[in-house]
């Protein structure tokens, strides 16, 4: 597997109650897996942990065969370059163009400049970037400069995608465009890990067959799983608690045994 999370506990960073208790998962190659969940319940603190930002307080993380808590910062560097990452917060450059955003990894590891501008533009061109693609990042509508950081996390082919909430701030046909570009990087080889809950977003995943999963009471569960006992899975998204949520009961199964990012600058004032 490509990415592994084994009984998983991560904290709240105000202490308290754990938001993860026992995360299990497992994405592999050629694999897009949808975790949806409430605001707040841990998703992001998951993607975190995943990087190696957050330590786990129990269980176990693999990244490409590498237990993330074990590994040295310079370790650590060197896996994230097999890494694409989408944060919610962007991390755009602005005052690069949306190209130079997106070269940027590959001017990190060298990479000629005719070649890295060719896969660039490749990129921008597969999530209908091409006429901005000049264009300075404060420029951008918000859902453009998304799209940038998709393309930023793509261009480096990675092993593996993070995308947290990256169709957040799309309408309906960039939704899809932004969907498109994860299938093809599966369809390539990479692992795709997506986080979200927007309509758009989980109407696609439902189509295109993608593995769903919930996080609920600290846990991922298949959303084929989840007993709603009289709410909707709309509802239990969103974070309404109009009736109890629960996942079915489960057979007892046997235990598991089992900086493509260099970390962006932020930019000042960066959206």
């Amino acid at each position: 597997m490509t990415i592994t999370l084994v009984d998983v506990r991560l904290d709240h960073q105000a202490g308290g109650t754990p938001l993860v208790t026992h995360a299990n998962l497992s994405v592999a190659r050629g694999e897009v897996v949808l975790i949806v969940g409430a605001a707040g319940v841990g998703t992001s603190r998951v993607v975190a942990a995943a990087l190696g930002e957050l330590p786990a307080r129990e269980g176990r993380i693999e990244v490409l065969g590498r237990d993330v808590g074990r590994l040295r910062r310079s370790s650590l560097r060197l896996l994230r370059r097999r890494v694409g990452i989408v944060p919610q917060e962007l991390c755009l450059l602005d005052d690069r163009s949306a190209m130079l955003n997106v070269v940027l990894p590959l001017e990190i590891d060298g990479v000629p400049r005719a070649v890295s501008v060719a896969r660039a533009t490749g990129i921008l061109a597969r999530l209908g970037l091409e006429a901005q693609a000049s264009l300075p990042i404060d420029c951008l509508s918000a859902s453009a400069r998304q799209r940038v950081a998709v393309a930023r996390a793509l261009v480096r082919e990675p092993e593996l995608l993070i995308a947290d909430h990256p169709t957040s701030m799309q309408d309906a046909e960039g939704a899809e465009l932004v969907c498109a570009a994860i299938a093809l990087a599966a369809k390539q080889g990479a692992a795709c890990l997506v986080l979200g809950r927007d309509p758009a977003l989980r109407v696609i995943a439902e189509r295109e067959q993608w593995r769903q999963l919930v996080m609920v009471d600290g846990a991922l569960t298949p959303m084929s799983e989840i007993q709603l006992d009289g709410t909707t899975m709309e509802e239990l998204i969103v974070g309404i608690e109009s009736a109890p949520v629960r996942a079915a009961p489960r057979p007892i199964e046997p235990e598991l045994t089992p900086d493509n990012i260099v970390p962006f600058p932020t930019a000042v004032g960066a959206r």
